[in-house]
């Protein structure tokens, strides 16, 4: 009688063990997408904003040489001491 009840028990919990290997699967092919999807998301995000630079870069290009001149004034006097 014992014997039997401790393989229904075993029984149980193999079913449970699989089936919370298969929720880990899932979760993990939801964590790939989502950081896929994110990671997409972000190299668009760098392209436009290098897309916006190099527009910037031939539009202004006299400005902005004014203001890397600056910047390296403000980071030599800085660093300087």
């Amino acid at each position: 009688m014992e014997n039997h009840k401790t393989l229904e028990t075993r029984d149980v919990l193999l079913k449970d063990v699989n089936r919370l290997k298969q929720d880990a699967v899932l979760v993990a092919r939801d964590a790939r997408a989502h950081a896929a999807a994110h990671v997409d998301e972000t190299k668009q995000r760098i392209g436009n904003v290098l897309a916006a630079t190099k527009e910037n870069l031939m539009a202004h290009p006299v400005s902005l040489l004014g203001a890397g001149f600056a910047l390296g004034l403000l980071f030599g006097l800085r660093f300087r001491r």
